[in-house]
């Protein structure tokens, strides 16, 4: 290249022995007119806001030279937007409550599913109404389950799409203490023989109302024969230790190979010596043994620390032990001591109970408890962890009140 192609190119760009002048033809840009990022829009965004911060918490002292930046006025603005989302949020929230029941859309008013549009087919994706809206939708999409408003008039969480769930959701702790079941007050608090359900408990309970009542009635049973016979009560030593009960009842049945079958509660005790709010069990198993006949037996079992609390806390745990039962009639008893180990954890308890029936022998007994997590979450107005209700904060729930007073009264007589 020689120097005076040197010197067109330095001047402009070369183009077959042409250029194009600066003058004529300028590459720098025109900061006014350029064309903004979305990044240069928010980068003025934030220079303009901490322009206006700084100049509105900025005090000169004048001829000191001294300058402070306070807070005060910082302070101040978030309280103003933290009450403005908070009125925001309560407004929407009455609003909410005070909704009226919707009409659903008939089922022929969509083909598909009104969220993600997968079409519906007969066996393989069938429709669901979502009970707030209405609307129309597949069964992914209305997995959840809310309490509704109290316009409603149900106490029992209901199937929602995900849209309504996520709306809901910020009322849902204030229905859970207003219109849950646990929220209600007992209906079933007569305990005593002049009632024909207290003469036997039935050992499959659909709803914790009933299973509350089962073992308010157990509880008062047990105390009887207790202070009938004290050989059979259950020895002040053991309650004075006791962590939390399991009251079951169980219906037990066969030769040789028996089949048990039955539903109850859990409850523990706290530090400073309240009771925790029930959690719902069932169990099922089978016994192996020298045993004959037919008996309902209302189990007591008592957990005497916290990992035993932990073990009926999991989803599910084996019991095995041995005992000798027997029955005859209206009243007998059956002493057992179990080993229980599952997800929640492993523990040594005991168990005693009142049974009715004609039944003897002693055996070799194996079962499977499992927490209740549906009728859970249906008597409490959510999905709730057994972890949760038995070792956190929640709340004594009033439908379990008779539960407690038989507590209270079992645990009264202890040394007397």
């Amino acid at each position: 290249m020689t120097a005076q192609d040197r010197e067109e190119w330095h001047r402009g760009f070369g183009c077959n022995g042409g250029y194009f002048p600066e003058e004529e033809f300028s590459w720098e840009l025109d900061e006014e007119n350029k064309e903004m990022t979305m990044w240069d829009v928010f980068a003025d965004m934030v220079v303009a806001a901490k322009d206006k911060v700084i100049s509105a918490a900025t005090y000169d002292f004048g001829r000191c030279g001294m300058s402070v930046v306070s807070n005060f006025f910082l302070q101040e603005a978030w309280k103003d937007m933290a009450q403005t989302l908070a009125d925001a949020n309560a407004g929407m929230a009455n609003e909410l409550l005070e909704t009226e029941p919707t009409k659903w859309l008939p089922d022929s008013a969509a083909t598909s599913c009104m969220l993600c549009g997968v079409r519906f087919h007969p066996i393989m994706c069938s429709r669901h109404h979502c009970r707030f809206c209405g609307g129309v939708f597949c069964n992914g999409c209305t997995k959840g389950r809310s309490l509704m408003p109290p316009k409603f008039r149900t106490s029992e969480p209901q199937r929602v799409c995900d849209v309504c769930g996520v709306r809901l959701e910020s009322i849902q702790p204030q229905l859970m203490n207003q219109i849950s079941r646990a929220s209600q007050l007992p209906t079933r608090d007569v305990t005593d023989l002049s009632t024909l359900r207290s003469w036997l408990n039935f050992p499959w309970a659909h709803t914790m109302e009933y299973e509350i009542y089962k073992a308010a009635n157990s509880l008062r049973s047990y105390c009887k024969v207790g202070g009938l016979k004290p050989e059979k009560a259950i020895p002040d030593a053991i309650l004075r230790q006791a962590k939390g009960f399991a009251i079951v009842t169980v219906v037990k049945v066969g030769m040789m190979v028996t089949y048990k079958l039955g539903t109850g509660l859990v409850v523990a005790r706290r530090v400073d010596g309240s009771w925790s709010p029930p959690s719902a069990i069932s169990t099922c198993g089978v016994g192996y043994g020298a045993q004959a006949g037919g008996e309902i037996a209302d189990f007591i079992i008592v957990l005497r620390n916290t990992d035993a609390i932990r073990t009926f806390s999991g989803k599910a745990h084996l019991s095995v032990g041995a005992g000798v039962s027997a029955s005859a009639g209206h009243v007998g008893r059956v002493a057992e001591a179990d080993f229980r180990a599952g997800d929640g954890g492993y523990a040594a308890c005991y168990t005693y109970s009142c049974s009715k029936g004609a039944f003897v022998g002693c055996a070799f007994n194996g079962s499977i408890v499992s927490t209740r997590d549906t009728e859970n979450a249906r008597f409490y107005g959510g999905p709730v962890k057994a972890t949760d209700i038995l070792m956190g904060s929640m709340a004594r729930p009033p439908a379990a009140s008779p539960l407690y007073k038989a507590l209270s009264e079992l645990m009264d007589r202890v040394g007397k």
